[in-house]
């Protein structure tokens, strides 16, 4: 049986289990992001436009905004992943204490037995959903969150050389986050910042590095995700926040960018969740 298994929500961000055999198309999200593969068929993601294998000895790295998809076969034999998101709270910093942003200085990592060791015991704690190991499985998810980063985080990047982003892609970005529920017209925003629509696509994927579609696209995911793990609001209420006419579109959608659907994802979302349960994690210390 494929679709999602559990989620784990923390302080940290979340971590969620699933088993698939489905396409993810291109999307993104705000968090630093890594794949790590359980059990079955090796797969590739494809990280804007390079491939990236996720295998027993390879993670898939994911910087925040950094536009990703799996374009498996619907046929292929299934693959289990433990899909980690951290907050910005856990990014690594630099010398002068600056977050560095985008904290990967690759696409992929390498899997040492620790490592291994530690996505089977929490990929075994959230299938089991038992609330009286969520102390130790958060202390893992900790453990496994300082070895990803630490193993891989470029602490030689510089802030101030990061890409500048053009002032009207700015206004853009701000408009879009006002009203995250929104799906923007690309001419509409396009118009507001000043720009024809081709020279406002091109600015945009320049200094955001995806489409206005896809960082319009992820900002309404997100909010579906908040929505669906934080208030008993009927899925159907949710679809018609983020203009969805009937909750069918709004399940394909959320299917084709989480890869499984929203009432599975509040359903292993809630069974996982507790009052307090992550008070005991404190951010990443970072040296």
């Amino acid at each position: 049986m494929t679709g999602v298994i559990g989620v784990y929500h923390g302080t940290f961000g979340r971590v969620a289990l699933f088993r698939t055999n489905q396409p993810v198309h291109e999307h993104a999200h705000p968090h630093v992001h890594a794949l790590l593969k359980v059990a079955g068929k090796d797969g590739v993601y494809d990280l804007s436009g390079s491939p990236c294998p996720i295998t027993d000895g390879k993670m898939v790295l994911v910087n925040p905004w950094v536009p990703h998809a799996n374009w498996r076969d619907v046929g292929d034999p299934p693959i289990t992943i433990l899909a980690l998101y951290l907050e910005p709270g856990w990014l690594p910093r630099d010398g002068s204490g600056h977050v560095v942003r985008r904290p990967f200085k690759r696409q992929s990592g390498t899997v040492e037995p620790p490592v291994r060791s530690l996505v089977a015991k929490i990929a075994t704690g959230i299938a089991a959903a038992d609330p009286t190991t969520n102390d130790e499985m958060e202390f893992d998810i900790f453990n496994l969150a300082q070895h990803v980063l630490n193993d891989n985080a470029d602490m030689d990047l510089n802030p101030h050389s990061m890409r500048p982003v053009d002032y009207r892609v700015r206004k853009a970005v701000n408009l879009m986050r006002s009203d995250p529920t929104r799906p923007h017209r690309i001419d509409e925003v396009a118009h507001s910042v000043g720009l024809s629509r081709s020279r406002f696509f091109q600015q945009f994927r320049e200094s955001m590095g995806m489409s206005p579609g896809v960082y319009s696209d992820t900002l309404r995911v997100e909010y579906a995700i908040e929505a669906l793990i934080s208030t008993d609001r009927l899925t159907g209420d949710i679809a018609l926040d983020l203009g969805f006419s009937a909750p069918g579109h709004f399940s394909r959608f959320f299917k084709e960018k989480i890869g499984f659907a929203p009432q599975d994802y509040r359903r292993v979302a809630h069974q996982l969740s507790r009052p307090g349960a992550d008070a005991m994690i404190a951010p990443a210390a970072h040296n």
